[in-house]
């Protein structure tokens, strides 16, 4: 009835090439990220929140701002 094809077998291996590839681009992803849009965003809103006198929301803002720059420092040192 009809003909059977056999396709060959298809290996899903991720290379150490592109594994280094895809942790350099994450890297890259998220060093942009941190630097250049959530940590001004983080000192902006903490500079408002002061300024209005909401020191819980400040606090909060600097807290984010120091996690971020420890994670963009990583993604930095990786790069």
């Amino acid at each position: 009835m009809g003909q059977v094809i056999a396709f060959p077998e298809r290996k899903d291996v991720l290379t150490e090439d592109r594994r280094h590839a895809v942790i350099t681009g994450l890297c890259a992803l998220t060093f942009l990220l941190g630097f250049f849009i959530v940590g001004p965003s983080l000192a902006l809103f903490a500079f408002g929140f002061v300024t209005t006198s909401h020191l819980g929301s400040a606090v909060a803002c600097v807290a984010g701002l120091a996690v971020t720059w420890a994670i963009t420092r990583v993604a930095y040192k990786h790069l």
